[in-house]
């Protein structure tokens, strides 16, 4: 999934939505290994992007943005630290 997630960089850009696909999958299997904290910054970039690229109203930046929430919430922060 890394060397995917390269070759997306080196192909659309650091900023393009088939980027934020690839960080969103690889923080996905991140968050499933519990390597929470490597998968924090992956899933808030491809959050960054979609909601950049695409608005907060598309469903892929709902979808990326409920995965972010879930990350920080399995870290323990409050409800107040993910609203800020």
């Amino acid at each position: 999934m890394r060397r995917a997630l390269e070759i997306d960089e080196a192909s659309y850009g650091l900023d393009h939505p088939e980027v934020a696909i690839g960080l969103n999958n690889l923080a996905g299997l991140l968050r499933a290994t519990d390597r929470l904290a490597e998968a924090e910054p992956l899933m808030g970039r491809a959050y960054v992007i979609f909601l950049a690229s695409l608005g907060l109203d598309h469903p892929n930046s709902q979808t990326v943005l409920g995965n972010y929430r879930k990350i920080l919430q399995a870290q323990g922060f409050s409800e107040e630290a993910i609203q800020s």
